[in-house]
């Protein structure tokens, strides 16, 4: 699912970014996740671009987190019914690990 991986952005591509519904769903809850700027998904090449601010979330904390972007490839294989909730469960333990690692709660910063 992870195409690239750099500082201040992630690409991600998969086939069940072709389901518009499930793509905006998706970039809906990024975008809810503290420190992430942009969550964009494109329908037509199956990708997603997801662009965060390095003061909040620094490459060395999304990178201990990337195998939960992994996780997301594995609902190519869930029936499309089940998806949306099964990424809320993915973006929720990204959003906490994410917030352990850098002590975030709520947007703010606080003590880990």
């Amino acid at each position: 699912m992870i195409e690239s991986f750099a500082e201040g952005r992630v690409r991600l591509r998969s086939p069940i970014l072709a389901d518009e519904a499930f793509a905006r769903h998706l970039e809906s809850g990024l975008r809810g996740i503290a420190g992430v700027t942009k969550a964009e998904a494109n329908a037509r090449t199956h990708g997603l671009l997801l662009e965060y601010d390095r003061g909040v979330i620094p490459i060395s904390v999304l990178m201990a987190t990337a195998a939960m972007f992994a996780r997301l490839g594995e609902l190519e294989d869930a029936p499309p019914e089940s998806r949306a909730s099964m990424a809320d469960g993915i973006l929720r333990d990204l959003s906490e690990a994410l917030a352990e690692n850098r002590g975030i709660r709520n947007g703010r910063d606080e003590p880990a």
